[in-house]
């Protein structure tokens, strides 16, 4: 008789650490970006708001009453990196991917992902194609046509730019979207564009560039490259006596880091800046500068942060860690509210009106200059 009450206690016991077990089985989400090659640097601030986005989620009880996993996986800079990254997302049996940042890496995961019915969210991932894989990939931020023309209506209408110049690195997908989207939009707004040049991803010397600028009389020079390369095209250009107007994309980000004040009378477009009035930007600067003891000075990262809110928004909407229940109801997505502003979704799965902000480069940094709505 004794034997028999232990046998049923200890059953007791192992079906009561089965259904805890199943109560507190985590979501996981994988995270996918530049941890390595020549994207880390420009990816990192990413990283570290999608982190940031995961510690307060778990802090405030997680989402369905579990714990979220995040998950990250490093794409290396590279676009078969990616499709690399996704395939080991869809074998850890992920709810959801945020990622990736850069455009090229994001077509790459797209396919992926669609294959397999993983939904994904790329937090700045502009070029129009990337949603356009299917309907399980999602974005938060503005895409390129509407970022294109409305610096071209900015150059024109408020900087009475008439003739430019149009430098695209060659080598990455966004860079060469942007730059077309730019020059058609200034040609129909009136302007005309003198030189339309391109130049390698890795480049360090741009003198070529640089001279065949010096011949011409430019009246701005458009440059939708990243970090690095525009910021190295600047200071040389600007050391060898350029001198016009610089405009760039949301790819500038920290770009003061390597142009220093070369970038002063600059304008670059951007999805965030610590100045927009959205509450929940107030919020994520707040934990930010508690966590990190600093600002936030990328303006791509809080991207990051509404990627992954927004998908816990949804799987909270959704009741379930079903895929498909979560890639509807992230389509099912009214009015968002995110530190980078409202955030509902059109039929392409890509943010509705989305703010576009003009940034301005003087010897205090980057300032808020405007907000341009297309």
């Amino acid at each position: 008789m004794h034997l028999i009450a232990a046998l049923l206690f200890l059953l007791t016991q192992i079906f009561l650490c089965v259904g805890t077990a199943q109560a507190v089985e985590p979501i996981a989400v994988a995270a996918i970006f530049s941890m390595s090659g020549i994207a880390s640097s420009h990816n990192a601030p990413l990283v570290s708001m999608v982190q940031l986005a995961a510690s307060e989620i778990n802090q405030n009880g997680g989402v369905l009453g579990r714990p979220l996993e995040l998950i990250l996986l490093d794409n290396q800079s590279t676009t078969i990196g990616s499709s690399l990254a996704a395939e080991k997302a869809c074998q850890l049996g992920v709810s959801a991917v945020i990622g990736a940042h850069w455009s090229s890496h994001s077509l790459a995961i797209a396919p992926v992902l669609q294959k397999h019915g993983v939904p994904m969210i790329t937090p700045a991932s502009t070029h129009p194609a990337v949603t356009q894989v299917g309907n399980f990939i999602f974005r938060v931020c503005f895409v390129d046509s509407s970022q294109g023309y409305a610096m071209a209506r900015f150059a024109r209408e408020q900087l009475n730019v008439r003739k430019a110049a149009v430098l695209r690195n060659l080598d990455e997908t966004y860079c060469m979207a942007l730059a077309d989207y730019f020059r058609d939009a200034l040609a129909q707004t009136g302007g005309e564009v003198l030189l339309d040049r391109g130049y390698r991803g890795k480049a360090v010397d741009f003198s070529d560039i640089i001279e065949e600028m010096r011949r011409l009389p430019l009246d701005a020079v458009y440059l939708p490259g990243y970090t690095r390369d525009s910021g190295l095209l600047i200071k040389q250009a600007v050391s060898k006596g350029i001198k016009t107007v610089f405009l760039g994309g949301d790819a500038w980000d920290e770009i003061h880091t390597v142009a220093g004040s070369s970038l002063d009378g600059s304008y670059q477009s951007a999805p965030w800046h610590p100045s927009v009035p959205f509450p929940l930007s107030r919020h994520l600067q707040e934990i930010h500068w508690n966590k990190f003891g600093e600002g936030i000075t990328n303006t791509s990262a809080p991207l990051a942060y509404d990627a992954l809110m927004l998908l816990v928004d949804a799987i909270t909407r959704a009741g379930s860690s079903d895929r498909i229940r979560i890639r509807d109801a992230l389509a099912a997505t009214v009015d968002f509210k995110g530190a980078t502003g409202s955030i509902s979704f059109d039929k392409d799965r890509d943010p509705l009106h989305k703010d576009i902000i003009i940034l301005k480069y003087g010897r205090s940094g980057s300032q808020y200059f405007t907000t341009l709505k297309y």
